[in-house]
């Protein structure tokens, strides 16, 4: 990404590893992940370890290992949560249990997350410091199960009214934590003290927030051929974004039951998707959505100020605004 284009090398470096040690692997388990990954991606949580490392003084080599292990995590979570959501499409092409069936895309997930972990511990660091990375990824990977297991609870509940506060509850664990646990990471390598440590996180955690909420409203409003997803298809999975839940609290009965019915029934039919984004943007809630993400922005933005200037600051500070005007 041009955003970030003085720390292509190292993402280079990342992408190569990743590809290298995982072809090492039994290709009857791990062959099709090589592939997967290769498909793209912002890669943007590696970029911000890359860059937080930087702007505390770190270097960004003594990061590309650590970022290894988050951007496969990242993966896993991606080829598991097409299975529990049943999507069809990943970054533009079909999810891995549309091309290789259920059975292996889940053991290939569960054979991507038992890869990353041993390659954590056996990072070349200091003992001190390896634990305490560890318990660093440990605690951001359980927030993000959690997150997501709160997630499928509401569709196994049909619960749909849900506050605004049970939803950020939810997302900061699902997604947040692993772009907090990014920005967290880079900054504990490069050697930071305990304040910018937390004020990294911080900001990660709220451009994290703001990611996903963008997301959602792409997914309602964006363009196939830039979003790479299928448009609609939270509302084929019966998500409740942030979007759904301002909806259900300010519109009438009548709308709020056909929006219901239609995220309830998980129909893919044309006709009931544009009914309910027609109903979403009748009472304003795409935009508010996008509001509450472009706030967000500006919170992540202000906890950088702890920062001494450099060009990894005015990036993170450029990767902020880019999370609620992109396109894809």
């Amino acid at each position: 990404m041009a955003l970030y284009s003085h720390i292509k090398p190292y993402l280079n470096d990342i992408e190569s590893i990743m590809q290298l040690e995982l072809r090492r692997e039994d290709e009857r388990i791990y062959g099709m992940l090589p592939a997967f990954l290769k498909r793209g991606g912002k890669r943007i949580r590696p970029a911000l370890a890359l860059l937080s490392c930087g702007a505390v003084g770190g270097h960004y080599t003594s990061v590309i290992e650590p970022a290894v292990v988050l951007e496969l995590f990242h993966n896993f979570t991606l080829i598991h949560d097409d299975i529990e959501d049943n999507s069809q499409f990943r970054r533009g092409e079909p999810a891995l249990h549309i091309t290789h069936g259920l059975p292996i895309a889940l053991n290939s997930g569960d054979a991507l997350y038992t890869f990353l972990w041993k390659k954590l511990i056996n990072l070349h660091l200091e003992s001190s410091e390896l634990v305490e990375l560890q318990k660093l990824c440990a605690d951001s990977f359980k927030c993000v199960v959690d997150g997501q297991g709160v997630e499928l609870s509401w569709a196994k509940e049909s619960k749909f009214h849900i506050t605004e506060k049970e939803y950020y509850e939810m997302i900061n664990g699902k997604t947040s934590a692993l772009i907090g646990l990014a920005c967290e990471m880079g900054a504990f390598i490069g050697g930071a003290g305990e304040p910018e440590r937390i004020a990294l996180r911080e900001y990660g955690k709220r451009i994290g927030t703001a990611f996903q909420i963008q997301d959602d409203v792409l997914n309602l409003t964006g363009d196939f051929e830039k979003y790479k997803k299928e448009i609609g298809g939270d509302i084929s999975e019966g998500k409740r974004t942030l979007i759904v839940v301002h909806f259900l609290s300010k519109a009438n009965n009548t709308d709020k039951n056909k929006l219901i019915s239609i995220l309830s029934s998980h129909s893919t039919k044309k006709a009931d998707i544009d009914l309910a984004i027609q109903l979403l943007g009748k009472h304003g809630s795409i935009e508010y959505a996008h509001h509450h993400a472009c706030t967000l922005v500006e919170e992540a933005k202000s906890y950088l100020e702890i920062l001494s200037p450099s060009k990894d600051k005015d990036t993170l500070i450029a990767v902020a605004d880019y999370v609620v005007n992109r396109e894809s």
